[in-house]
C-alpha cells in the first residue's frame, strides 16, 4: 500500500531495514539495517472526527494528518475513491491548500475513479455526510472546468502544442463531464448552519456573504470558496 506522500509527490521510499549488525571475516562491520515497523499514527482512522471536533484543535489535528505515512486505515492493503473523499474533507475542513489542491490533482489523475461512482458513505454523522457530499460538488466543479478546456482525466500531464489545439476543438458533446453522486444531492442540508473558519481564524458574515460556497450553503455550511482549480 502506497503512502499518503507517494501518493501525492510520487517519492520512492527506502528500502526496510532491520536492526542487525553483521561483520565480515574481516570484521568490518557490514550494512546496518533497521526494520521499520509503523504505528497506529501512520495510518488515518475512519473515519475521521467530525467537523466541530476537527476544528475544536486545527492545529493538533493537522499535525497528526502530516504524521501519516498510509493513505488507507491499518489492515487496509488498497486505496479507494471513498478513502481520497475523506482525505479531501479533512485538507478542507483544516483550510490546508496545498493538501486539497494536490490531492484533487492527484484525484483528477485517476480515471478510474468517476466522481458519481463514488460510493455512498452512509455516515452517521450529519456533518460529516453533509460536508462530504458537498466536497464531491467541488471535485466536479474543480474536473469539469479541465474537461471544458479540453482536458481528460486520461491525459498525459504534459501535452505538445498539437495535442492541445486538438483537446480544444472537441466538440464539447464529445466531452466526459463529471457529474456528483445521486447520494450527494439527496444528502440533507443541516438543521443548524455549520460555520467552517479559515486556517487563521476568519469566519465569513453569514449565509449573504458573498465569499462563500453556494454549494456548500445548499447544505447549510457556511465556508469560503476553496482554491479548487490547479495547472
Amino acid at each position: 500500500m502506497r503512502s499518503i506522500i507517494a501518493s501525492l509527490r510520487e517519492c520512492v521510499c527506502g528500502p526496510a531495514v532491520s536492526a542487525s549488525t553483521n561483520k565480515t571475516q574481516d570484521d568490518h562491520p557490514a550494512h546496518v539495517h533497521e526494520q521499520f515497523e509503523p504505528v497506529s499514527e501512520d495510518y488515518p482512522s475512519f473515519p475521521p472526527p467530525p467537523p466541530p471536533a476537527i476544528l475544536a484543535d486545527r492545529d493538533h489535528y493537522r499535525a497528526i494528518v502530516d504524521r501519516r505515512k498510509y493513505a488507507a486505515p491499518r489492515g487496509v492493503y488498497e486505496d479507494s475513491s471513498l478513502f481520497a473523499l475523506y482525505r479531501l474533507y479533512e485538507f478542507i475542513v483544516l483550510d490546508y491548500v496545498f493538501g486539497y489542491r494536490n490531492l484533487l490533482e492527484w484525484f483528477w489523475r485517476k480515471k478510474e475513479w468517476p466522481v458519481h461512482e463514488i460510493p455512498d458513505p452512509q455516515d452517521s454523522d450529519p456533518a460529516r455526510y453533509a460536508f462530504l457530499a458537498c466536497v464531491t460538488y467541488l471535485m466536479v466543479r474543480s474536473f469539469n472546468a479541465r474537461v471544458s478546456l479540453g482536458l481528460t482525466r486520461g491525459g498525459r500531464a504534459i501535452m505538445l502544442t498539437e495535442e492541445v489545439e486538438e483537446a480544444r476543438s472537441r466538440p464539447h458533446h464529445e466531452r466526459t463531464f463529471e457529474r456528483v453522486p445521486a447520494w450527494a444531492e439527496a444528502a440533507p442540508p443541516l438543521a443548524e448552519t455549520l460555520s467552517i473558519p479559515t486556517h487563521d481564524g476568519v469566519t465569513l458574515n453569514g449565509i449573504s456573504d458573498e465569499r462563500a460556497d453556494q454549494d456548500f450553503l445548499k447544505k447549510n455550511i457556511l465556508i469560503w470558496t476553496p482554491h479548487i482549480h490547479f495547472t
